[in-house]
């Protein structure tokens, strides 16, 4: 995996923002349209949403890294690699590699797709075992991040990511093999607790909240 070629290019993007401030004008003009649940410190809403979509692109390769050292270390990179593999090709598409303004706003939905596809991954696991392969929650900084992308182009990738995983775990066996099921089995969750509490913590660090109540 060459998660330096993908710090390189959030790097590259980041001092292309710095320029055209495209990721800027989208976040602050998906203000307005953001879900009711999601709560923003109002002095400073469009520069803690801003901060957070950077976090959130810039956290991909330490992520990525992060799950792929811990499959090894379980044993078990066979199982997590594929959707690894399949979330750095799409975040280093050769599109992207070929132009010099590559921008953060290019790379939010690269982001968006990696995490969300990890995410699907997990949950994938839970159906198919009744137990998560990683102990983490996703859900909310996913959330705010489908809500800047908008709803339309949010929903078109949650679509590819889910139809992606079910082609994946469909055509490799492994996924059906008891090695895998005795791992689930297995696991011992306090295993993956310091890879994923950086990410766990990342939305309620940055003063974002998110409020399921029943007017939601």
């Amino acid at each position: 995996m060459d998660v330096q070629a993908i710090s390189n290019l959030i790097d590259c993007a980041r001092k292309h923002e710095e320029g055209s401030s495209h990721l800027q004008s989208l976040v602050c003009q998906q203000l307005e349209q953001l879900h009711h649940t999601i709560e923003l410190p109002e002095d400073m809403a469009c520069e803690t949403l801003l901060k957070f979509a950077d976090e959130y692109i810039d956290h991909v390769p330490n992520f990525l890294e992060a799950l792929d050292q811990a499959s090894l270390e379980l044993g078990i990179e066979s199982f997590i690699s594929p959707f690894l593999s399949i979330a750095e090709e799409n975040f280093l598409a050769p599109v992207l590699q070929s132009q010099n303004n590559v921008g953060l706003f290019d790379l939010l939905d690269k982001a968006y797709f990696a995490h969300r596809l990890i995410e699907e991954v997990n949950d994938s696991y839970l159906s198919k075992t009744g137990g998560t392969l990683i102990t983490m929650n996703m859900t909310w900084a996913n959330l705010i991040i489908h809500a800047i992308l908008g709803e339309e182009f949010g929903n078109e990738l949650d679509k590819i990511v889910e139809q992606t995983v079910k082609q994946v775990m469909r055509s490799q066996e492994i996924y059906n093999d008891r090695m895998f099921k005795d791992f689930v089995n297995n696991r011992n969750p306090e295993q993956w607790v310091s890879t994923c509490s950086k990410w766990n913590c990342l939305s309620s660090r940055m003063s974002i909240e998110l409020k399921f109540t029943s007017a939601a």
